[in-house]
């Protein structure tokens, strides 16, 4: 299950036998929610939040920190999931610091 980021309280993660569509699964406390990036020709158009099986759905702010986030993100996450899920790679964790725009 390699950590992708840590960004103000929230981890973005693969988890290791996970599956199509490209998706994060992201964690703050107890509280845990799937995040679907729809992706069509190399641009994100949508992205798409449900639940985790037995977890409490994060909360308002932390879904749209969480959003901004990965749309920030985006061409990094690409590339970690290609590395990972495809050419199967490890993964270094990145600490993010600074707020995203």
């Amino acid at each position: 299950m390699p950590k992708l980021y840590e960004y103000f309280g929230l981890i973005f993660l693969f988890y290791s036998d996970d599956h199509d569509p490209m998706h994060l699964h992201v964690q703050h406390g107890d509280r845990e929610g799937i995040i679907m990036l729809i992706i069509v020709e190399g641009n994100l158009v949508e992205l798409r939040w449900r639940n985790k099986r037995g977890a409490e759905m994060l909360n308002e702010k932390e879904r749209r920190d969480a959003e901004q986030f990965v749309r920030a993100m985006k061409d990094d996450i690409v590339d970690k999931w290609t590395a990972f899920y495809i050419e199967h790679k490890r993964i270094t964790p990145v600490r993010v610091t600074r707020r995203v725009k």
